[in-house]
């Protein structure tokens, strides 16, 4: 298996993760592609993922945090985000934000007859899980 086959297919997993926990509450599961994955130079154990979210109408996803710091950049649609701690944001196109690390969320795509698509930065542990549920 080449590096590139690798890299997407360890992203695949650790986002698939995210989605098998709240699947029966989603009306449709996301479409995720790891754009890039790569570990941080002068950044001992880090790496970044940049992932393309391509969410359906009606997605949710459960209760859970990052160990690290996200980004999300809104493309098409509009999601909510509710961090614990925080006022609910509603993202449109060309919104960006920044999610601290280990709070807790839940992120919801506001349409019920349209999808969203969104893209996802992410800084982590690298072999550790990005997104970690809350039960």
């Amino acid at each position: 298996m080449n590096p590139r086959s690798l890299a997407l297919l360890a992203a695949v997993a650790a986002f698939s993760f995210v989605g098998a926990q709240g699947a029966a509450a989603h009306e449709t599961k996301p479409a995720i592609k790891s754009l890039l994955k790569t570990p941080l130079a002068g950044i001992a154990g880090k790496e970044a993922n940049v992932v393309l979210f391509d969410v359906g109408p009606g997605w949710k996803i459960d209760k859970h945090f990052h160990p690290g710091h996200v980004f999300v950049y809104m493309l098409q649609g509009s999601i909510k985000i509710e961090v614990e701690g925080e006022p609910v944001r509603v993202l449109v196109p060309g919104d960006l934000v920044h999610e601290l690390p280990d709070r807790n969320m839940v992120a919801n795509n506001v349409s019920s007859a349209t999808g969203a698509k969104f893209l996802v930065f992410q800084v982590g542990d690298i072999g550790k899980p990005l997104t970690v549920p809350v039960k």
